[in-house]
């Protein structure tokens, strides 16, 4: 039986140490601050992105580099057989792309896998194509055999404010102005690779009733939940009891990783989820 390695980037939003208790390599992605590059985990941890957005320092993010990769893969290759790399929707960054064009030297050895989503939403593909493979599916029509499970995984997210998506550039002064005003958050939803506005909530609290309400009417029968923050254990804690039902399986908490709060702030909660 052939040996196969599992490479993820670092959206997964878990540590390198994390991800290897899984049987998953890391990847890191770039965070930027201030101008200069780390990269993320390695030398910069979730705790250092929110500590420096709190003092208003400017943040920002860049795909993994083809060097990181190109390393990663060479090293895993002399002790397995294949490779199996998932990366963060390419509708969102570059990775995906970058990732394609590094296997190449490495003939069929490295299938690229797009997940179409990111933090546990990838937790879920890695699961799907272990399982997949296990069950005897062919190399060549891997992609083929998950497509119907990676299309029905949703992502939803709730930022804390408005403050890091009007930096980022993500909404504009006055749509920022009104909604600060009027206490209003965009309940986000990851779907088909983009992260799109689904509806606005007046306040934090009915913010995450309307992401359970949106997430159930998702998932009627149940579904299998990685829950994700951005330094905010409580309203994770929270939005689970909101989710908690039968059919409901809380299978993580994690961080939302560097690269994601830099683009939501301080405080964010996300849910991701798959069926059964």
């Amino acid at each position: 039986m052939e040996r196969t390695a599992f490479v993820a980037d670092s959206t997964l939003g878990l540590s390198p140490q994390e991800a290897l208790e899984r049987g998953i390599y890391l990847v890191p992605q770039q965070v930027i601050l201030e101008g200069q590059s780390y990269r993320d985990y390695l030398e910069m941890t979730p705790d250092q992105v929110i500590q420096a957005q709190l003092a208003g320092k400017k943040v920002s993010t860049s795909q993994v580099s083809a060097a990181d990769l190109e390393a990663l893969y060479k090293a895993l290759l002399e002790k397995f057989d294949r490779i199996v790399s998932v990366h963060v929707s390419s509708k969102l960054s570059g990775t995906y792309s970058t990732a394609r064009k590094v296997a190449e030297q490495f003939g069929n050895r490295v299938k690229v896998i797009d997940g179409l989503t990111l933090n546990g939403g990838l937790s879920f593909v890695i699961e799907e194509v272990r399982r997949k493979l296990a069950a005897g599916v062919p190399w060549d029509r891997l992609e083929e055999a998950i497509a119907p499970l990676v299309q029905r995984i949703r992502g939803f997210v709730l930022p804390a404010t408005l403050e890091y998506l009007h930096r980022g550039g993500r909404i504009g002064g006055l749509q920022h102005f009104i909604g600060s005003l009027l206490k209003l958050l965009p309940v986000l939803e990851v779907r088909d690779g983009l992260v799109r506005p689904l509806e606005r909530a007046r306040g934090w609290h009915r913010g995450l009733q309307q992401l359970a309400e949106a997430f159930h009417k998702a998932f009627p029968e149940g579904a299998r939940v990685v829950l994700a923050h951005a330094y905010n254990p409580q309203g994770a804690e929270e939005l689970r009891r909101l989710i908690s039902q039968e059919g409901v399986i809380v299978e993580d908490v994690r961080a939302c990783g560097p690269a994601v709060a830099a683009h939501t702030g301080p405080g964010t909660v996300a849910l991701f989820a798959a069926p059964r």
